[in-house]
């Protein structure tokens, strides 16, 4: 009985180890709107936070032909502490056509940033931007939000 116990704890804890080997050392945040100005936490240790900073919205309006697609540019603010002290450094994204930004050839429905911030890696992958422009409608900077996945590498 006592070698049947050894042996379902020698099973169960290769088996822990094995489930362990194979997960991914990254984590991943799938942020939806967040809200301009609003800020939200990426990291607990070190601490470090990222705030929808500013948006400038040229995307060509449903329901209108354009000569031009225009795009969408997010400013994001990363703030947080390393052993130096405090940091914050501001990281700009862009979603359509985004020459300006990346060069020719740059139209993009999402866009991918790996960036080094408070002594961790990260993927920022910036979805969607809302809302999207409308014909004939207005609406202020506050109404916007954006999706945002974090991964850390």
């Amino acid at each position: 009985m006592q070698t049947n116990d050894k042996m379902m704890k020698a099973l169960i804890l290769s088996s822990l180890v094995a489930v362990m080997a194979c997960q991914s050392s990254g984590i991943e945040k799938k942020l939806s709107d967040i809200h301009l100005k609003e800020t939200v936490s990426i990291n607990d240790v070190p601490k470090s936070s990222l705030t929808f900073f500013d948006v400038n919205d040229s995307r060509c309006p449903e329901g209108v032909n354009c000569i031009w697609a225009g795009n969408a540019t997010v400013d994001l603010l990363l703030e947080g502490v390393n052993t130096e002290g405090k940091l914050t450094e501001h990281i700009n994204m862009c979603l359509g056509d985004c020459r300006s930004q990346y060069g020719t050839g740059s139209f993009r429905q999402a866009d991918t940033l790996d960036h080094e911030f408070a002594g961790q890696k990260y993927r920022f992958i910036l979805e969607n931007v809302n809302p999207h422009k409308i014909a004939d409608s207005t609406f202020t900077k506050e109404k916007y939000s954006i999706s945002l996945k974090i991964e850390k590498r």
